[in-house]
Protein backbone atom coordinates (compact mmCIF):
# COMPACT_ATOMS: atom_id res chain seq x y z
CA UNK A 1 0.00 0.00 0.00
CA UNK A 2 1.47 3.30 -1.08
CA UNK A 3 2.07 6.01 1.46
CA UNK A 4 -0.22 9.09 1.00
CA UNK A 5 1.46 12.09 -0.57
CA UNK A 6 2.41 14.72 1.96
CA UNK A 7 0.57 18.04 1.37
CA UNK A 8 2.73 21.01 0.46
CA UNK A 9 1.15 24.10 2.01
CA UNK A 10 1.26 27.78 1.10
CA UNK A 11 0.67 29.74 4.31
CA UNK A 12 -1.10 33.10 3.98
CA UNK A 13 -0.86 35.63 6.81
CA UNK A 14 -2.22 39.15 6.47
CA UNK A 15 -2.71 42.41 8.40
CA UNK A 16 -4.07 45.67 7.05
CA UNK A 17 -1.73 48.32 8.43
CA UNK A 18 2.00 48.87 8.72
CA UNK A 19 1.60 49.56 12.44
CA UNK A 20 0.02 46.13 12.93
CA UNK A 21 2.94 44.57 11.11
CA UNK A 22 5.58 46.35 13.21
CA UNK A 23 3.97 46.48 16.63
CA UNK A 24 1.13 43.96 16.75
CA UNK A 25 1.17 40.26 17.47
CA UNK A 26 -1.29 39.36 14.70
CA UNK A 27 1.24 38.11 12.14
CA UNK A 28 3.11 36.04 14.70
CA UNK A 29 -0.14 34.60 16.05
CA UNK A 30 -1.38 33.69 12.57
CA UNK A 31 1.92 32.07 11.67
CA UNK A 32 2.00 30.06 14.87
CA UNK A 33 -1.60 28.82 14.46
CA UNK A 34 -1.01 27.86 10.81
CA UNK A 35 2.21 26.01 11.68
CA UNK A 36 0.38 23.99 14.36
CA UNK A 37 -2.51 23.21 12.01
CA UNK A 38 -0.20 22.00 9.22
CA UNK A 39 1.63 19.81 11.71
CA UNK A 40 -1.67 18.23 12.77
CA UNK A 41 -2.60 17.69 9.10
CA UNK A 42 0.71 15.94 8.48
CA UNK A 43 1.82 18.39 5.81
CA UNK A 44 4.70 20.79 5.36
CA UNK A 45 4.85 24.51 4.64
CA UNK A 46 6.82 25.17 1.47
CA UNK A 47 6.28 28.93 1.25
CA UNK A 48 4.82 31.88 3.13
CA UNK A 49 2.81 34.70 1.61
CA UNK A 50 1.41 37.96 2.96
CA UNK A 51 2.43 40.52 5.52
CA UNK A 52 1.09 44.06 5.66
CA UNK A 53 -1.31 44.77 2.83
CA UNK A 54 -4.10 47.31 2.56
CA UNK A 55 -7.39 45.61 3.34
CA UNK A 56 -9.49 47.99 1.27
CA UNK A 57 -10.90 46.49 -1.94
CA UNK A 58 -9.25 47.76 -5.09
CA UNK A 59 -5.83 48.37 -3.58
CA UNK A 60 -2.77 46.62 -4.97
CA UNK A 61 -2.10 43.25 -3.29
CA UNK A 62 1.23 41.98 -4.52
CA UNK A 63 1.38 39.01 -2.16
CA UNK A 64 -2.06 37.70 -3.18
CA UNK A 65 -1.04 38.10 -6.82
CA UNK A 66 2.18 36.18 -6.12
CA UNK A 67 0.21 33.42 -4.40
CA UNK A 68 -2.14 33.06 -7.38
CA UNK A 69 0.76 33.08 -9.84
CA UNK A 70 2.60 30.34 -7.90
CA UNK A 71 -0.61 28.32 -7.76
CA UNK A 72 -0.62 28.20 -11.54
CA UNK A 73 2.96 26.87 -11.42
CA UNK A 74 2.09 24.06 -8.97
CA UNK A 75 4.52 25.37 -6.35
CA UNK A 76 2.19 24.02 -3.61
CA UNK A 77 -0.76 21.63 -3.36
CA UNK A 78 -2.75 23.38 -0.61
CA UNK A 79 -3.42 26.86 0.73
CA UNK A 80 -4.06 27.57 4.40
CA UNK A 81 -5.23 30.60 6.42
CA UNK A 82 -6.03 30.71 10.13
CA UNK A 83 -9.43 32.45 9.61
CA UNK A 84 -11.69 32.76 6.57
CA UNK A 85 -11.61 36.58 6.69
CA UNK A 86 -7.83 36.45 6.17
CA UNK A 87 -8.32 35.05 2.67
CA UNK A 88 -9.49 38.15 0.79
CA UNK A 89 -11.67 41.23 1.23
CA UNK A 90 -11.73 41.89 -2.48
CA UNK A 91 -14.57 40.02 -4.20
CA UNK A 92 -12.92 39.94 -7.61
CA UNK A 93 -9.52 38.88 -6.27
CA UNK A 94 -11.12 36.20 -4.09
CA UNK A 95 -13.00 34.65 -7.00
CA UNK A 96 -9.92 34.80 -9.23
CA UNK A 97 -7.81 32.93 -6.65
CA UNK A 98 -10.43 30.27 -5.92
CA UNK A 99 -10.88 29.54 -9.63
CA UNK A 100 -7.10 29.08 -10.04
CA UNK A 101 -6.96 26.73 -7.04
CA UNK A 102 -9.95 24.75 -8.32
CA UNK A 103 -8.49 24.41 -11.83
CA UNK A 104 -5.14 23.22 -10.46
CA UNK A 105 -6.57 20.83 -7.83
CA UNK A 106 -5.18 22.91 -4.99
CA UNK A 107 -6.93 22.22 -1.67
CA UNK A 108 -8.06 25.04 0.62
CA UNK A 109 -7.89 24.99 4.44
CA UNK A 110 -9.07 27.33 7.18
CA UNK A 111 -7.14 26.10 10.18
CA UNK A 112 -7.54 22.32 10.20
CA UNK A 113 -10.91 22.49 8.40
CA UNK A 114 -10.86 21.86 4.66
CA UNK A 115 -13.22 23.64 2.28
CA UNK A 116 -14.00 21.72 -0.88
CA UNK A 117 -13.76 24.21 -3.75
CA UNK A 118 -15.96 21.89 -5.84
CA UNK A 119 -18.71 21.97 -3.20
CA UNK A 120 -21.23 24.82 -3.84
CA UNK A 121 -21.96 25.20 -0.11
CA UNK A 122 -18.28 25.60 0.76
CA UNK A 123 -17.77 28.06 -2.11
CA UNK A 124 -20.86 29.96 -0.89
CA UNK A 125 -19.38 30.29 2.59
CA UNK A 126 -16.02 31.52 1.27
CA UNK A 127 -17.83 33.95 -1.03
CA UNK A 128 -19.94 35.24 1.86
CA UNK A 129 -16.81 35.70 3.96
CA UNK A 130 -15.28 37.75 1.15
CA UNK A 131 -18.43 39.88 0.74
CA UNK A 132 -18.65 40.52 4.47
CA UNK A 133 -14.95 41.37 4.57
CA UNK A 134 -15.47 43.70 1.60
CA UNK A 135 -18.29 45.47 3.44
CA UNK A 136 -16.35 45.81 6.69
CA UNK A 137 -13.28 47.17 4.92
CA UNK A 138 -15.24 49.66 2.79
CA UNK A 139 -17.34 50.81 5.72
CA UNK A 140 -14.27 51.26 7.90
CA UNK A 141 -12.59 53.22 5.13
CA UNK A 142 -15.61 55.51 4.78
CA UNK A 143 -15.80 56.13 8.53
CA UNK A 144 -12.08 56.81 8.67
CA UNK A 145 -12.04 59.38 5.87
CA UNK A 146 -15.16 61.14 7.16
CA UNK A 147 -13.62 61.33 10.64
CA UNK A 148 -10.44 62.80 9.19
CA UNK A 149 -12.46 65.37 7.25
CA UNK A 150 -14.24 66.26 10.47
CA UNK A 151 -10.95 66.74 12.31
CA UNK A 152 -9.58 68.89 9.49
CA UNK A 153 -12.65 71.15 9.64
CA UNK A 154 -11.86 71.72 13.32
CA UNK A 155 -8.36 72.88 12.35
CA UNK A 156 -6.61 69.65 13.31
CA UNK A 157 -4.03 68.14 10.92
CA UNK A 158 -5.61 64.97 9.56
CA UNK A 159 -3.49 63.86 6.61
CA UNK A 160 0.11 64.09 5.45
CA UNK A 161 2.98 65.78 7.23
CA UNK A 162 2.68 69.09 9.01
CA UNK A 163 3.49 72.05 6.77
CA UNK A 164 7.13 73.10 7.03
CA UNK A 165 7.97 75.38 9.93
CA UNK A 166 4.73 74.76 11.84
CA UNK A 167 4.06 72.81 15.01
CA UNK A 168 0.84 71.43 16.47
CA UNK A 169 0.18 70.71 20.14
CA UNK A 170 -2.24 67.77 20.41
CA UNK A 171 -2.96 68.58 24.05
CA UNK A 172 -4.02 72.21 23.53
CA UNK A 173 -5.05 71.92 19.90
CA UNK A 174 -3.03 75.01 19.01
CA UNK A 175 -0.66 75.69 16.13
CA UNK A 176 2.80 77.15 16.57
CA UNK A 177 5.91 78.10 14.60
CA UNK A 178 9.38 76.57 14.61
CA UNK A 179 11.58 79.72 14.88
CA UNK A 180 14.59 78.07 13.27
CA UNK A 181 12.67 76.87 10.24
CA UNK A 182 10.84 80.20 9.93
CA UNK A 183 14.22 81.92 9.82
CA UNK A 184 15.31 79.56 7.01
CA UNK A 185 12.25 80.43 4.89
CA UNK A 186 12.75 84.16 5.50
CA UNK A 187 16.38 83.92 4.38
CA UNK A 188 15.48 81.86 1.32
CA UNK A 189 12.75 84.32 0.33
CA UNK A 190 15.06 87.30 0.72
CA UNK A 191 17.88 85.73 -1.25
CA UNK A 192 15.55 84.43 -3.98
CA UNK A 193 14.13 87.93 -4.47
CA UNK A 194 17.70 89.20 -4.66
CA UNK A 195 18.32 86.93 -7.65
CA UNK A 196 19.70 83.64 -6.25
CA UNK A 197 18.53 80.31 -7.65
CA UNK A 198 15.99 78.28 -5.70
CA UNK A 199 17.92 75.13 -6.61
CA UNK A 200 21.17 76.53 -5.18
CA UNK A 201 19.38 77.65 -2.01
CA UNK A 202 17.79 74.21 -1.59
CA UNK A 203 21.19 72.53 -1.87
CA UNK A 204 22.75 74.97 0.61
CA UNK A 205 20.05 74.48 3.25
CA UNK A 206 19.79 70.74 2.65
CA UNK A 207 16.12 70.82 1.64
CA UNK A 208 14.53 69.06 -1.31
CA UNK A 209 14.21 71.54 -4.19
CA UNK A 210 10.55 70.79 -4.94
CA UNK A 211 9.62 70.84 -1.25
CA UNK A 212 11.35 74.18 -0.69
CA UNK A 213 9.68 75.70 -3.73
CA UNK A 214 6.24 74.50 -2.57
CA UNK A 215 6.81 75.85 0.95
CA UNK A 216 8.08 79.25 -0.12
CA UNK A 217 5.55 79.80 -2.91
CA UNK A 218 2.44 78.05 -1.61
CA UNK A 219 2.75 77.15 2.07
CA UNK A 220 4.35 80.19 3.69
CA UNK A 221 1.00 81.96 4.13
CA UNK A 222 -1.78 81.31 6.62
CA UNK A 223 -3.65 78.60 4.71
CA UNK A 224 -2.93 74.89 4.41
CA UNK A 225 -5.01 72.85 2.02
CA UNK A 226 -5.81 69.23 2.92
CA UNK A 227 -7.40 67.04 0.25
CA UNK A 228 -9.38 63.88 0.98
CA UNK A 229 -10.26 61.59 -1.90
CA UNK A 230 -11.82 58.15 -2.21
CA UNK A 231 -13.10 57.63 -5.73
CA UNK A 232 -14.76 54.29 -4.96
CA UNK A 233 -16.84 55.97 -2.23
CA UNK A 234 -17.34 59.15 -4.28
CA UNK A 235 -15.73 61.28 -1.59
CA UNK A 236 -13.61 64.21 -2.71
CA UNK A 237 -13.33 67.14 -0.35
CA UNK A 238 -10.77 69.87 0.20
CA UNK A 239 -10.45 71.51 3.63
CA UNK A 240 -8.44 74.68 4.21
CA UNK A 241 -6.90 75.05 7.66
CA UNK A 242 -5.69 78.33 9.10
CA UNK A 243 -2.06 78.08 10.20
CA UNK A 244 0.55 80.62 11.38
CA UNK A 245 2.19 82.36 8.45
CA UNK A 246 5.94 82.28 7.85
CA UNK A 247 6.06 85.25 5.46
CA UNK A 248 3.96 88.43 5.11
CA UNK A 249 1.53 88.51 2.19
CA UNK A 250 3.43 91.35 0.52
CA UNK A 251 6.56 89.16 0.37
CA UNK A 252 4.58 86.22 -1.03
CA UNK A 253 3.20 88.43 -3.81
CA UNK A 254 6.72 89.52 -4.70
CA UNK A 255 7.88 85.89 -4.72
CA UNK A 256 5.11 84.97 -7.17
CA UNK A 257 5.96 87.96 -9.35
CA UNK A 258 9.63 86.99 -9.29
CA UNK A 259 8.85 83.38 -10.22
CA UNK A 260 6.68 84.56 -13.09
CA UNK A 261 9.40 86.97 -14.19
CA UNK A 262 11.91 84.13 -14.22
CA UNK A 263 9.75 82.43 -16.84
CA UNK A 264 9.48 85.56 -18.99
CA UNK A 265 11.84 88.54 -19.10
CA UNK A 266 14.36 87.20 -16.54
CA UNK A 267 14.67 83.81 -18.22
CA UNK A 268 18.01 82.92 -19.76
CA UNK A 269 20.96 85.09 -20.73
CA UNK A 270 20.99 86.92 -24.06
CA UNK A 271 24.16 87.36 -26.09
CA UNK A 272 23.45 91.08 -26.65
CA UNK A 273 21.80 93.44 -24.21
CA UNK A 274 18.22 94.36 -25.00
CA UNK A 275 16.75 96.57 -22.31
CA UNK A 276 13.13 95.75 -23.21
CA UNK A 277 13.73 92.05 -23.82
CA UNK A 278 10.46 90.15 -23.17
CA UNK A 279 8.77 93.45 -22.30
CA UNK A 280 8.01 94.74 -25.80
CA UNK A 281 5.07 93.44 -27.82
CA UNK A 282 3.24 93.91 -31.10
CA UNK A 283 0.22 96.09 -30.36
CA UNK A 284 -1.73 94.48 -33.22
CA UNK A 285 -1.49 90.78 -32.29
CA UNK A 286 0.26 90.75 -28.87
CA UNK A 287 3.30 88.79 -30.12
CA UNK A 288 6.48 89.18 -28.06
CA UNK A 289 9.06 90.92 -30.21
CA UNK A 290 12.62 89.66 -30.17
CA UNK A 291 15.95 91.47 -30.18
CA UNK A 292 18.26 91.15 -33.16
CA UNK A 293 21.62 92.69 -34.04
CA UNK A 294 22.63 93.10 -37.71
CA UNK A 295 26.11 92.74 -39.22
CA UNK A 296 26.81 96.44 -38.57
CA UNK A 297 26.13 96.07 -34.86
CA UNK A 298 22.77 97.86 -34.99
CA UNK A 299 20.20 96.49 -32.56
CA UNK A 300 16.51 96.11 -33.41
CA UNK A 301 13.31 94.69 -31.95
CA UNK A 302 11.61 92.64 -34.65
CA UNK A 303 8.36 90.84 -35.28
CA UNK A 304 8.43 87.27 -36.55
CA UNK A 305 8.05 86.81 -40.30
CA UNK A 306 6.03 83.60 -39.84
CA UNK A 307 2.53 84.26 -41.15
CA UNK A 308 0.99 81.83 -38.68
CA UNK A 309 2.08 84.13 -35.84
CA UNK A 310 0.73 87.26 -37.53
CA UNK A 311 -3.00 86.63 -37.66
CA UNK A 312 -4.93 89.93 -37.54
CA UNK A 313 -1.61 91.74 -37.56
CA UNK A 314 -0.30 94.68 -39.57
CA UNK A 315 1.25 94.29 -43.03
CA UNK A 316 3.76 97.06 -42.35
CA UNK A 317 7.38 96.25 -41.58
CA UNK A 318 7.24 95.46 -37.88
CA UNK A 319 10.60 96.44 -36.47
CA UNK A 320 12.00 99.28 -34.42
CA UNK A 321 15.45 100.45 -33.41
CA UNK A 322 16.43 99.44 -29.90
CA UNK A 323 18.25 102.68 -29.08
CA UNK A 324 15.24 104.80 -30.03
CA UNK A 325 12.50 102.92 -28.19
CA UNK A 326 14.64 102.20 -25.12
CA UNK A 327 15.66 105.85 -24.80
CA UNK A 328 12.07 107.02 -25.19
CA UNK A 329 10.60 104.59 -22.65
CA UNK A 330 13.25 105.20 -19.98
CA UNK A 331 13.01 108.97 -20.45
CA UNK A 332 9.24 108.87 -20.17
CA UNK A 333 9.26 106.75 -16.99
CA UNK A 334 11.96 108.86 -15.41
CA UNK A 335 10.14 112.09 -16.27
CA UNK A 336 6.85 110.74 -14.95
CA UNK A 337 8.33 109.46 -11.70
CA UNK A 338 10.23 112.73 -11.32
CA UNK A 339 7.18 114.94 -11.87
CA UNK A 340 4.64 115.21 -9.08
CA UNK A 341 1.93 116.47 -11.46
CA UNK A 342 2.51 113.60 -13.91
CA UNK A 343 2.51 111.07 -11.08
CA UNK A 344 -0.76 112.41 -9.68
CA UNK A 345 -2.39 112.24 -13.10
CA UNK A 346 -1.17 108.68 -13.63
CA UNK A 347 -2.51 107.59 -10.24
CA UNK A 348 -5.82 109.43 -10.61
CA UNK A 349 -6.33 107.69 -13.94
CA UNK A 350 -6.39 104.34 -12.12
CA UNK A 351 -9.06 105.36 -9.60
CA UNK A 352 -12.72 104.68 -10.47
CA UNK A 353 -14.99 107.71 -10.69
CA UNK A 354 -18.36 107.96 -8.93
CA UNK A 355 -20.18 106.28 -11.82
CA UNK A 356 -17.76 103.36 -11.79
CA UNK A 357 -18.06 102.95 -8.02
CA UNK A 358 -21.85 102.89 -8.26
CA UNK A 359 -21.52 100.22 -10.95
CA UNK A 360 -19.24 98.17 -8.69
CA UNK A 361 -21.76 98.45 -5.84
CA UNK A 362 -24.63 97.26 -8.05
CA UNK A 363 -22.51 94.34 -9.28
CA UNK A 364 -21.63 93.45 -5.68
CA UNK A 365 -25.30 93.46 -4.63
CA UNK A 366 -26.23 91.27 -7.60
CA UNK A 367 -23.40 88.86 -6.81
CA UNK A 368 -24.53 88.60 -3.16
CA UNK A 369 -28.04 87.71 -4.35
CA UNK A 370 -26.63 85.02 -6.62
CA UNK A 371 -24.64 83.57 -3.69
CA UNK A 372 -27.80 83.49 -1.56
CA UNK A 373 -29.64 81.67 -4.37
CA UNK A 374 -26.83 79.12 -4.51
CA UNK A 375 -27.05 78.59 -0.75
CA UNK A 376 -30.82 78.06 -1.02
CA UNK A 377 -30.28 75.64 -3.92
CA UNK A 378 -27.81 73.61 -1.88
CA UNK A 379 -30.33 73.34 0.96
CA UNK A 380 -33.01 72.10 -1.46
CA UNK A 381 -30.67 69.41 -2.82
CA UNK A 382 -29.84 68.23 0.70
CA UNK A 383 -33.57 67.94 1.47
CA UNK A 384 -34.10 65.89 -1.68
CA UNK A 385 -31.27 63.56 -0.61
CA UNK A 386 -32.88 63.11 2.80
CA UNK A 387 -36.18 62.18 1.11
CA UNK A 388 -34.44 59.79 -1.34
CA UNK A 389 -35.94 61.79 -4.20
CA UNK A 390 -32.65 61.88 -6.11
CA UNK A 391 -29.70 59.51 -6.23
CA UNK A 392 -26.35 60.21 -4.61
CA UNK A 393 -24.73 60.45 -8.05
CA UNK A 394 -27.24 63.08 -9.20
CA UNK A 395 -26.82 65.04 -6.00
CA UNK A 396 -23.03 64.92 -6.16
CA UNK A 397 -22.99 66.22 -9.73
CA UNK A 398 -25.29 69.14 -8.87
CA UNK A 399 -23.39 69.97 -5.67
CA UNK A 400 -20.05 69.97 -7.51
CA UNK A 401 -21.45 72.39 -10.11
CA UNK A 402 -22.80 74.60 -7.32
CA UNK A 403 -19.44 74.61 -5.49
CA UNK A 404 -17.55 75.65 -8.63
CA UNK A 405 -19.98 78.47 -9.38
CA UNK A 406 -19.98 79.59 -5.75
CA UNK A 407 -16.16 79.80 -5.72
CA UNK A 408 -16.13 82.00 -8.82
CA UNK A 409 -18.82 84.31 -7.44
CA UNK A 410 -17.02 84.67 -4.09
CA UNK A 411 -13.83 85.61 -5.92
CA UNK A 412 -15.73 88.19 -7.99
CA UNK A 413 -17.40 89.63 -4.88
CA UNK A 414 -14.07 89.90 -3.10
CA UNK A 415 -12.55 91.85 -6.01
CA UNK A 416 -15.56 94.17 -6.19
CA UNK A 417 -15.44 94.86 -2.45
CA UNK A 418 -11.73 95.71 -2.74
CA UNK A 419 -12.51 98.09 -5.60
CA UNK A 420 -15.16 99.80 -3.46
CA UNK A 421 -13.39 99.85 -0.08
CA UNK A 422 -9.83 100.82 -0.95
CA UNK A 423 -10.24 104.33 -2.28
CA UNK A 424 -7.33 106.74 -1.59
CA UNK A 425 -8.11 110.40 -1.02
CA UNK A 426 -6.39 113.40 -2.64
CA UNK A 427 -3.93 113.72 0.26
CA UNK A 428 -2.78 110.11 -0.10
CA UNK A 429 -2.30 110.53 -3.85
CA UNK A 430 -0.12 113.60 -3.29
CA UNK A 431 1.88 111.78 -0.61
CA UNK A 432 2.57 108.83 -2.92
CA UNK A 433 3.60 111.00 -5.85
CA UNK A 434 5.94 113.10 -3.68
CA UNK A 435 7.53 110.01 -2.09
CA UNK A 436 8.19 108.23 -5.38
CA UNK A 437 9.58 111.39 -6.98
CA UNK A 438 11.80 112.02 -3.94
CA UNK A 439 13.14 108.45 -3.88
CA UNK A 440 14.11 108.56 -7.53
CA UNK A 441 15.60 112.04 -7.29
CA UNK A 442 17.80 111.10 -4.35
CA UNK A 443 19.66 108.56 -6.43
CA UNK A 444 19.68 110.10 -9.92
CA UNK A 445 19.76 113.66 -11.23
CA UNK A 446 18.81 112.40 -14.69
CA UNK A 447 18.25 109.04 -16.33
CA UNK A 448 21.60 109.20 -18.19
CA UNK A 449 23.30 108.43 -14.86
CA UNK A 450 21.45 105.12 -14.57
CA UNK A 451 23.39 101.94 -15.38
CA UNK A 452 21.94 99.23 -17.62
CA UNK A 453 21.20 97.14 -14.52
CA UNK A 454 19.41 100.07 -12.83
CA UNK A 455 17.30 100.72 -15.91
CA UNK A 456 16.47 97.04 -16.25
CA UNK A 457 15.48 96.85 -12.57
CA UNK A 458 13.19 99.87 -12.98
CA UNK A 459 11.52 98.30 -16.02
CA UNK A 460 11.01 95.01 -14.22
CA UNK A 461 9.30 96.80 -11.36
CA UNK A 462 6.96 98.63 -13.70
CA UNK A 463 6.18 95.69 -16.02
CA UNK A 464 6.17 92.71 -13.61
CA UNK A 465 2.53 91.75 -13.92
CA UNK A 466 -0.49 91.34 -16.15
CA UNK A 467 -3.21 93.73 -17.28
CA UNK A 468 -6.90 93.25 -16.38
CA UNK A 469 -7.42 91.61 -19.80
CA UNK A 470 -4.79 89.00 -18.98
CA UNK A 471 -2.09 90.41 -21.26
CA UNK A 472 1.38 91.03 -19.91
CA UNK A 473 2.51 94.52 -18.99
CA UNK A 474 5.04 96.15 -21.23
CA UNK A 475 5.47 98.36 -24.30
CA UNK A 476 2.97 97.73 -27.12
CA UNK A 477 3.97 99.04 -30.56
CA UNK A 478 1.73 99.63 -33.57
CA UNK A 479 2.74 100.43 -37.13
CA UNK A 480 0.84 102.48 -39.70
CA UNK A 481 1.54 104.61 -42.72
CA UNK A 482 2.51 107.58 -40.52
CA UNK A 483 5.06 105.71 -38.45
CA UNK A 484 4.86 104.08 -35.03
CA UNK A 485 2.70 104.59 -31.98
CA UNK A 486 3.20 102.75 -28.73
CA UNK A 487 1.48 102.36 -25.39
CA UNK A 488 3.35 101.93 -22.10
CA UNK A 489 1.27 99.73 -19.80
CA UNK A 490 2.57 98.97 -16.31
CA UNK A 491 1.92 99.38 -12.59
CA UNK A 492 3.44 101.22 -9.67
CA UNK A 493 2.84 99.05 -6.60
CA UNK A 494 6.42 97.87 -6.04
CA UNK A 495 7.56 101.50 -5.91
CA UNK A 496 4.89 102.46 -3.40
CA UNK A 497 5.79 100.43 -0.34
CA UNK A 498 4.65 103.15 2.06
CA UNK A 499 3.42 102.77 5.64
CA UNK A 500 1.17 103.28 7.50
CA UNK A 501 -0.75 104.37 4.42
CA UNK A 502 -2.76 101.64 2.68
CA UNK A 503 -1.43 101.44 -0.88
CA UNK A 504 -3.36 98.39 -2.04
CA UNK A 505 -5.80 100.64 -3.80
CA UNK A 506 -2.92 102.09 -5.83
CA UNK A 507 -2.07 98.70 -7.30
CA UNK A 508 -3.84 99.71 -10.47
CA UNK A 509 -2.68 100.03 -14.02
CA UNK A 510 -1.74 103.19 -15.79
CA UNK A 511 -1.84 103.58 -19.56
CA UNK A 512 0.01 106.32 -21.36
CA UNK A 513 0.59 106.91 -25.02
CA UNK A 514 3.31 108.70 -26.90
CA UNK A 515 3.63 108.88 -30.67
CA UNK A 516 6.89 108.69 -32.59
CA UNK A 517 6.85 108.93 -36.36
CA UNK A 518 10.54 108.80 -37.18
CA UNK A 519 11.90 105.80 -35.34
CA UNK A 520 12.98 103.84 -38.44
Amino acid sequence: MSKPTKLKFAGLIRVSTEKQEKEGESLRTQKSEITDAVKQLGGQIVSWYGGQEHATPGYEKKEIDRLIADGKKNVFTAVIVNNADRWSRDNNKSEEGLKVFEANDIRFFVGQSEYDLHNPEHRLFLGMSSVIGHFLASNQKRKSILNRIGRAKRGIPACGKLPYGRTFDKQTGKWGIDPEKKNVIEQVASRYLAGESMGDLAAEYGINHAALHKTVMHRSGEEWQQEFRADDLKIHETVIIKIPRLLPQSTIKKLHAKAKANKTYCHGQLKNRYLLSRMIFCGHCGYVMFGQTNHNGKRYYRHTHHRGRRVNCTDFKSWIRCDDIEETVIRFLFDMFGSQVAMEKAIEKTIPNKGQLDKYRRQAEHTEKQLQQISNGRDRILKLIAKDTITDAQAEKQLNEINVREGKLKNTLNQLNQQIAQQPDDGQIRQVSRTVRRRLAVRYFDYHQMTYEDKRALLQLVFSGTLPNGKRMGVYCKWNEDGITFDIKGHLIELLDLKPMNTDRLNRYFETEETKSALY
